[in-house]
């Protein structure tokens, strides 16, 4: 049951930059090569296949937002973060499982922890949304490489935000 809602997210995620732009034909080929090794990686329950999938798909729907330009949809790119992390988050579990007979209340417990992770997640991108805003009309005229550094700096304050969730997980065990 969990290899088949691991699929189904998958095949949302993978689908998602073909919401954008389905008929650039490089989008597509991403988007079916993310399917593919995420679709091994689910049935293998290896998290770094799954992972590079998703990472495939976030630049095949990063390619799709720059050819097509369309206008911005936070919810669009909400929901394709929300189904991103409860994929992995899924695989994640199962990798640790593995064919382990598991109690209701794990279940639910575990399913609890995951809604609030995604809760907060979206309660974050709506306010950084909203904050982005009057920083986009003023980075409206901006030149590529100052686009490029505000980008750089947003990439490596996820980086240090990640590796300090992770040296903390670390110190509990």
């Amino acid at each position: 049951m969990m290899r088949l809602a691991a699929l189904v997210l998958l095949a949302v995620l993978a689908a998602s930059p073909l919401g954008v732009r389905p008929s650039t034909p490089p989008v597509a080929w991403l988007a079916t090569v993310a399917l593919v090794v995420g679709g091994v990686g689910v049935m293998a329950w290896s998290v770094p296949l799954v992972t590079a999938a998703a990472s495939l798909v976030v630049i095949a729907y990063a390619l799709a937002l720059v050819v097509a330009g369309p206008a911005v949809e936070p919810l669009a790119a909400i929901a394709l973060g929300t189904t991103l992390v409860l994929l992995l988050a899924l695989v994640h579990l199962g990798d640790r499982l593995r064919g382990a007979a598991v109690g209701a209340s794990v279940i639910v417990a575990q399913a609890r922890q995951w809604l609030a992770v995604v809760a907060l997640g979206v309660v974050a991108a709506v306010v950084l949304t909203t904050a982005a805003v009057p920083l986009g009309v003023a980075l409206r005229g901006a030149t590529l490489p100052v686009m490029v550094i505000a980008a750089a700096l947003g990439a490596v304050l996820t980086v240090a935000g990640v590796i300090a969730l992770v040296a903390r997980e670390g110190r509990r065990v």
